[in-house]
């Protein structure tokens, strides 16, 4: 078998692993939401913060900041990896 017929396979193999691993979370997602605040929020929050509204506020705020900069910073390097080859070693 030739690079490209491995290359292909291992393509279509992982393609479909990940859509059935998509297909599964989205199917199976209204299993795990719980609304409202979790035990532990309610259990640990005022030993942590003066409020719960604080407690909820910032843990949230955290996630969300979180997953924007972890999207930067892929934006990023798709970017410094597509644009930038080949512009280090350059000579002119």
């Amino acid at each position: 078998m030739s690079n490209t017929t491995i290359r292909n396979l291992l393509a279509a193999v992982l393609t479909a692993v990940f859509s059935i691993t998509l297909l599964d979370a989205i199917f199976n997602i209204s299993s795990m939401i719980n609304p409202g605040v979790s035990n532990i929020y309610n259990a640990l929050g005022t030993q942590i913060a003066p409020n719960m509204v604080t407690v909820v506020i910032f843990d949230f705020r955290a996630y969300d900041t979180l997953g924007e900069s972890i999207i930067l910073l892929t934006a990023g390097l798709v970017v410094l990896l597509i644009f930038g080859r080949g512009l280090l070693g350059d000579k002119r």
